[in-house]
């Protein structure tokens, strides 16, 4: 029994540093995106946001992403009277953000829907709350209408002075809108805040399911009622973010939260939280190191390390690491490590369509 627990052991230790060497293999290159938790005071400040993208791209980021509500904020009742269409007035300020900067930009903002109707004020109109993804020569890629809307969340005051209602929220747009396009960050798709929660039935999530994503954006508008609840479960973007990529399985999924109070809107008072980070495909989450900071660059690695129980050999990872990735639409990338000696492996995936 001592010999046999002797040779276990060694065959373990042999195949841990198998795995390490593996390990060290060089990966695909990683995508800087910079994240702006942009202060609620600054909304609707261009000169402003195109200073973060100035910035982004100076430090190496490809992508800048500005979170919801960022031209009049959340729930300002301003939008039901002075929202642009898309393309329009906010959205060409974006693109020249994006051409200016040479630089991917994604942000989120309230969009003019249908004329209001019988009992508003003439100037009326519903509201969508929407995202746009630019690209460099600030053509508009993707836009998206926020799906799963809270009802009656406006101020009730401002819903009957404007709309003649006793309570309003943003129109729903159509589920339609959930699509996937090709971009340099792979197969790309757009969603805003509360599309990509996974509380049943998570329509909007479960639809971009079936297309199989690889790499998400999402504006978030993540709120508490106190500072001090900022970071725990439930007011954390970065554990929606988590919560939204081990739902698809396929795609990395990253975003960016405002900071400051929330002016506008029912249940106040109320603080943006910050905690801006990304998701793997696994669930695995990285949080900026600031949470509250207004701009974050975050490096997001092309591959993954998925679990695949223990490995304990190079000759056995070909026989379990294809299958493991495969379970996150993604190719195994022919590294393996063990973490936990005789217990755990993993195995590097790279999400398929980078």
């Amino acid at each position: 029994m001592m010999i046999f627990g002797l040779k276990h052991l060694s065959s373990m230790m042999i195949a841990a540093v198998i795995g390490l060497l593996i390990s060290t293999l060089p990966i695909q290159a990683q995508s800087t995106v910079a994240l702006v938790q942009l202060p609620s005071e600054q909304v609707g400040n261009f000169d402003a946001m195109l200073g973060y993208a100035r910035q982004a791209k100076e430090q190496g980021a490809e992508l800048i992403v500005f979170p919801e509500g960022s031209v009049f904020g959340w729930l300002n009742p301003a939008v039901f009277t002075k929202a642009a269409p898309i393309p329009g007035v906010y959205s060409d300020k974006f693109a020249a953000i994006a051409k200016t900067a040479n630089i991917w930009v994604a942000a989120g903002l309230a969009e003019k829907g249908p004329k209001a109707g019988e009992g508003s004020q003439p100037d009326a109109y519903e509201a969508y709350d929407s995202g746009i993804l630019i690209n460099p020569q600030g053509e508009l890629v993707l836009h998206h209408r926020k799906y799963n809307v809270l009802k009656n969340a406006f101020d009730p005051e401002s819903c009957m002075k404007i709309l003649g209602l006793p309570g309003c929220g943003y129109t729903a747009g159509p589920l339609s809108d959930v699509v996937t396009t090709q971009t340099p960050f792979g197969k790309t798709a757009l969603l805003v805040c509360s599309d990509a929660y996974t509380y049943e039935p998570a329509t909007a999530l479960a639809k971009l399911k079936e297309l199989k994503p690889n790499f998400v954006i999402v504006p978030w508008g993540i709120t508490a009622g106190t500072k001090d609840q900022c970071g725990k479960p439930g007011f954390n973007a970065t554990g929606y973010a988590s919560q939204a990529a081990s739902y698809l399985k396929s795609a990395w999924v990253v975003g960016a939260n405002a900071v400051g109070p929330r002016v506008y809107g029912r249940y106040l008072p109320s603080v943006y939280c910050g905690d801006s980070g990304y998701a793997a495909p696994t669930g695995d989450s990285v949080e900026a190191p600031n949470p509250t900071a207004p701009l974050v660059l975050i490096q997001i690695p092309k591959s993954f390390d998925a679990k695949a129980g223990p490995i304990w050999s190079n000759n056995e990872a070909p026989a379990k690491c294809p299958a493991t990735c495969q379970a996150y639409s993604s190719t195994w990338n022919g590294q393996w490590t063990t973490t936990v000696p005789g217990q755990m492996s993993v195995c590097g995936c790279v999400p398929n369509g980078e």
